[in-house]
This record gives C-alpha cells, structure tokens and sequence, in this order.
C-alpha cells in the first residue's frame, strides 16, 4: 500500500499541475489591442471587452491559439468553435474599431447572449479564466446598445 501512494502521489501532482497549465498558458497570452476609431462614446469600453474576451472566436485573424492546438482533438474543436461562432456572430476589425455599425439585429444578439450570460460559453471559460464577463462588463454593453439605438432613432 504504501509504495503505490509512493508512486499515485507524485503522478496525480504532476497530472493536477499539467491539468492547470491549460487555462494557465491561455491567461498568459497577450492581446492586441487596438484603439477604437468611431461609434458612440460608449463604444470604446465595449470594444476593448470584445477584443479581449470575444475576438478569439468572433473576429478571424484574432485568434490566440493555444500551445495545445495541435495536440489530437484539440485542433479539431477549436477550428469548429471559431468556425461556428465566426458564421453566426462574426465582428469583422471593422466593427471592433467602431468604424462599421452592427446592425439591430446584431445589437439584439449581443445583448441577450451577454445578459443571458450565454457568453462566452463555459467550456470556453474552463481554459480561459478571465473571459468572464463582469457585472461591469454586462453594464457596459448595455450602455452602449441603449446609446447606439438611440443615436439611431429616426433613421431606417
């Protein structure tokens, strides 16, 4: 008994401490951030978030890929993630720099998966421990939706 808790023990530090480095690496990656260019005030804040916590799926060419990519089934999740979330939501640099609008259906999108806390998904949050939204965050959406709709009041 005591010389397989000899060897188990060691084994499940060395799994536990390769089990962390997953979301540990991601959370060490560095973004590029750039400085909004247009849109309403409220913009600027939401943009920075979308960048940091919504491009890597949502905006091709900004995808930080993890040193696990390659490793078998990996690869193929994370290329259907970023496939599926790019067709269905995709936020062109364009319209993270404010300098193309998002629709009104866009908009409704994105408030009700950000309210909903819909986004980003959990199994995405279970390697990358800081794309949770914060109440700031969520507040900050919402501030700007209500200030891009009503910037648009009138035209149609």
């Amino acid at each position: 008994m005591k010389k397989s808790l000899k060897i188990a023990i060691p084994i499940i530090v060395v799994v536990s401490l390769a089990v962390l480095a997953f979301p540990l690496s991601n959370n060490l990656a560095k973004r590029q951030i750039e400085e909004p260019l247009g849109g309403v005030s409220e913009f600027k804040k939401v943009s920075i978030i979308m960048q940091n916590k919504c491009a890597d799926c949502h905006t091709k060419g900004k995808t930080i890929y993890p040193f696990y990519t390659n490793f078998p089934i990996a690869k193929k999740l994370i290329d259907e993630d970023v496939q599926q979330a790019s067709d269905n939501m995709p936020f062109t640099r364009e319209k993270l720099l404010g300098l193309q609008e998002f629709s009104r259906l866009e908009l409704s999108k994105i408030h009700t998966v950000v309210e909903s806390s819909e986004m980003p998904p959990a199994q995405y949050k279970l390697l990358h421990w800081d794309a949770s939204l914060s109440d700031s965050d969520r507040k900050a959406f919402t501030s700007w939706i209500e200030a891009e709709t009503k910037s648009r009041k009138g035209q149609r």
